[in-house]
């Protein structure tokens, strides 16, 4: 036999807690809330339901940054502002909230917009939304979010937005694993294209070329993606880098071919111990092709790693006899394969530089 019993439940709170508890179940109208408040003229009423929301305040989607910018504007309040729109991320910034971010500008000066800029962009080592624009795309996008935007906070987006760009590419140009490195930076070459786009004809422009230009080769893997999406004409820092490119390519296919004595394979140099400098080393040897070097197992593992990471042209084996077993390194003829097609890959990209040029 199965009872069956009819429950109901009464919820009873303060009347001073009433916005921060029915805010918790709905952001819309929260942002309704403060904007009625707003709009009836209590200041001092808004603010203090704002700043009570502030514990378990999350962003809710891109359709309600627009209020969010509106309602931070009308606030007028340097923090309780921060608090509601710190977290958006920057992917969610279209052209389209050019209002209401002309509204927190006419509120608040640059040094907070760098603040809420440096919130929405966040760390570059997690995920800051997951919708359906990643910050590649909207990099892309720039030049119309800038255009749009009041002189000032264009210029604080766009240092942001090139502060960012360019942690990244220092870190993959220092990547271990060369296939992930040379994954990544070619997909910075579109968002590259958007931001100098957005900043051509500014001091910015400029010092991105100028930075770029003091990385190694390894950047081409960079700066090639960016000007084949760049339009034609797009500006003087797409022609220094177009020139730069040249000559890093005319110096690669230049380059005196490898003869078949010399084995030698350039490497950064690992992490720095001892078992990475004896690895160097060997490397670095132009008439070594083989090494046999005892070690035990997790020194062995350590060395593996780097080989593997890095995606070094050797081929590796254990002798498991005798204590410690002996790991043994031999080169591949991969490293002539390799530099044969990186003098092919570079006057495949001369001449389309060239014929680019031309039009």
């Amino acid at each position: 036999m199965d009872r069956w019993y009819r429950r109901a439940a009464v919820v009873v709170w303060p009347r001073q807690h009433a916005f921060a508890i029915r805010a918790q179940t709905s952001p819309t109208w929260v942002l309704t809330e403060l904007r009625t408040r707003l709009n009836a003229g209590d200041l001092v009423g808004a603010r203090t339901a704002a700043e009570s929301i502030a514990p378990f305040w999350k962003a809710p989607g891109p359709e309600q940054l627009e209020p969010t910018l509106q309602v931070a504007a009308g606030l007028a309040d340097p923090d309780i502002a921060l608090m509601l729109l710190r977290p958006f991320a920057v992917e969610m910034l279209t052209s389209a909230h050019a209002g209401g971010m002309a509204a927190l500008a006419a509120n608040y000066d640059e040094a907070w917009q760098q603040n809420l800029f440096d919130a929405w962009f966040g760390s570059p080592n997690r995920a800051r939304y997951n919708g359906a624009v990643d910050r590649g795309s909207w990099s892309g996008t720039l030049p119309g979010i800038t255009s749009a935007l009041p002189d000032a906070t264009a210029r604080v987006l766009l240092n942001t937005t090139w502060r960012s760009l360019a942690g990244e590419i220092r870190a993959w140009l220092s990547y271990s694993s060369a296939a992930s490195m040379r994954t990544q930076l070619a997909d910075l070459g579109k968002p590259l294209c958007g931001l100098l786009t957005a900043a051509e004809g500014t001091a910015l422009a400029d010092e991105i070329v100028t930075v770029l230009r003091k990385h190694p080769d390894d950047i081409l893997i960079c700066l090639l993606p960016a000007l084949r999406a760049a339009a034609p004409g797009s500006g003087a820092a797409f022609d220094e880098l177009a020139r730069d490119c040249e000559q890093r390519l005319t110096a690669i296919t230049g380059r005196p071919a490898r003869t078949d004595d010399d084995w030698s394979i350039p490497w950064s140099g690992g992490c720095g111990c001892e078992l990475c400098r004896t690895l160097g080393e060997f490397l670095a040897g132009r008439g070594e092709r083989t090494l046999e070097w005892p070690l035990a197992e997790a020194r062995r593992k350590h060395v593996i790693q780097q080989i593997r990471a890095a995606e070094l042209p050797v081929r590796h084996e254990v002798w498991k006899f005798g204590s410690p077993h002996t790991l043994v390194l031999n080169k591949t003829d991969e490293l002539f394969r390799r530099e044969a097609k990186a003098r092919k890959d570079a006057a495949a990209s001369l001449e389309w530089l060239a014929g680019a040029s031309a039009r």
